[in-house]
């Protein structure tokens, strides 16, 4: 096990907020590797995560020379909750929008330099939503146990999403669904419950993040979001959407996860032109967070990627002015 450093804030992180589009504060946070720098990389979460969970991945990064920008998704970790009086709820396409923000009006980098992305399972779909919409915005992306297309379920998948489209037809995409972020992160629960007899020192620090700050929780969602879970991914599933991405991809499967469909992540990384598929060997879903002769196997697959896309030197995408602090 490494050093616990590694598990808390690194040295010299910034940390400032944005208004979204839809009016709400996002948290993010950003730091510079010591030594010399080689790119940029902006991280994003899964769903109901945030990015005190992710330290471990950040210092990774930076120990690698990339500078690190990352955000928490709306209504999760530090970012803004549901307000009072309520406002809009959250959307896959308010999450598009968001990252878009973020990475055309607050990262700053080098033009010089590769910007990528890296996330996981729900941030997956929204990178994909993103990376179709926005081709040139990234030079590569890292995709650990993405959301591609919900895990088939029978007839029950289709009378959902039909539950869920009629009632946001009937006014309701803005209602709670009390409870809704345990049962929609149950099956990951289970996992980690498992990984902590395993994995003790990682998990428990993971866990001790959001008994020692509760707003870190995400709120529940409303039944307009999964109502846009359910559309975009149908988005994301379609041949044709796949094949239009042209940014190189690199798809991590965990082949012992339970929680997404790794049929669908197979197929999307044969779909994907400049796509690339690991299979990392007991992997569970939370990959980054995994244990150690798991996440050593997926940093060592990052790690041939990066120096593939570099080798092929791409041109990167258009810098943004600096700017200081958020806007």
């Amino acid at each position: 096990m490494a050093s616990l450093n590694r598990f808390f804030e690194p040295d010299g992180w910034q940390e400032d907020s944005f208004t979204s589009t839809t009016g709400k504060k996002i948290r993010y946070g950003h730091a510079e590797p010591q030594g010399e720098k080689k790119g940029t990389v902006v991280i994003t979460t899964g769903y109901a995560d945030f990015r005190e969970a992710y330290h471990e991945t950040i210092h990774e990064y930076l120990d690698r020379g990339y500078a690190v920008w990352m955000m928490d998704w709306a209504g999760h970790g530090g970012s803004e909750k549901n307000a009072s009086p309520p406002k809009k709820g959250q959307t896959v396409e308010d999450h598009v929008e968001d990252l878009r923000k973020f990475r055309q009006e607050v990262v700053q980098f080098d033009k010089s330099q590769p910007v990528f992305l890296s996330t996981h399972s729900m941030g997956g779909q929204v990178a994909l939503r993103y990376l179709e919409q926005n081709q040139s915005d990234f030079n590569f992306a890292i995709l650990a146990t993405p959301l591609v297309e919900m895990r088939p379920m029978g007839t029950s998948k289709d009378l959902m999403k039909q539950a869920f489209a009629a009632a946001v037809e009937g006014g309701l995409a803005n209602q709670r669904i009390k409870d809704g972020r345990r049962a929609l992160t149950r099956q990951l629960t289970a996992e980690r419950k498992d990984m902590r007899e395993k994995n003790p020192v990682r998990m428990g620090l993971h866990k001790a993040f959001m008994l020692l700050n509760d707003k870190l929780k995400a709120e529940d969602p409303t039944i307009g979001y999964v109502d846009s879970l359910f559309k975009s991914t149908e988005k994301t599933a379609d041949e044709n959407f796949l094949r239009s991405i042209k940014t190189p991809v690199l798809f991590g499967i965990g082949k012992s996860d339970d929680v997404i469909d790794n049929d669908s992540v197979r197929r999307a990384g044969r779909l994907v032109p400049n796509a690339k598929t690991t299979e990392i060997e007991g992997g569970l879903h939370a990959l980054w967070i995994d244990r150690d002769t798991q996440r050593k196997a997926w940093w060592s697959e990052i790690d041939g990627f990066i120096a593939d896309q570099v080798k092929l030197k791409p041109v990167p995408p258009k810098a943004v002015p600096p700017q200081h602090g958020g806007p």
